[in-house]
């Protein structure tokens, strides 16, 4: 009986490990979007659709291409925000967005001290970072699903798909 409870808590952790991976390796992939954000004070819900790709220099691209047209480039200095329709260029230092979880995961991958912070859920894989929570779930192979409040407290869902 014990061996038996050693040899399946064995294949959850090896299981647990490798859906990490995969989540890890998902951000490596070209990717559609699609953000969804609802702020329920004033029933106001925004959609916003775009790219993700990530270069080879690990430099990380992402398009707006809807509502608004903007293309977010970060980079290990920081991010470069470059607003299409006003023709605008902003910079934000690395150091602004150091604690950004999601930033951290999509640009970095899973640390040891990010993998600490996970708790598997039915549904996927729960992050719990500074008093906020992020839910990742795989829809399936092709599609991961991210929901989480911002700093606003607004309810945002991203979908990422593999293009």
């Amino acid at each position: 009986m014990r061996k038996l409870f050693l040899t399946a808590l064995l294949i959850s952790f090896n299981t647990f490990s490798l859906a990490l991976d995969e989540l890890n390796n998902f951000f490596s992939n070209k990717l559609s979007f699609t953000q969804t954000s609802l702020n329920s004070i004033n029933s106001d819900l925004n959609v916003s659709k775009g790219t993700f790709i990530r270069n080879s220099d690990n430099t990380i691209k992402i398009e707006i291409k809807e509502p608004f047209r903007e293309i977010y480039t970060i980079d290990d200095n920081g991010i470069k925000i470059h607003d299409l329709e006003f023709d605008q260029i902003k910079k934000i230092d690395k150091k602004s967005f150091e604690n950004n979880l999601i930033l951290n995961i999509i640009q970095n991958g899973l640390s040891s001290e990010l993998r600490e912070k996970i708790q598997q859920s039915e549904l996927g894989y729960i992050f719990i970072d500074n008093n906020k929570t992020f839910y990742f779930e795989f829809i399936n192979k092709n599609t991961l699903q991210v929901r989480f409040k911002d700093n606003m407290e607004i309810e945002n869902l991203i979908k990422f798909t593999k293009i």
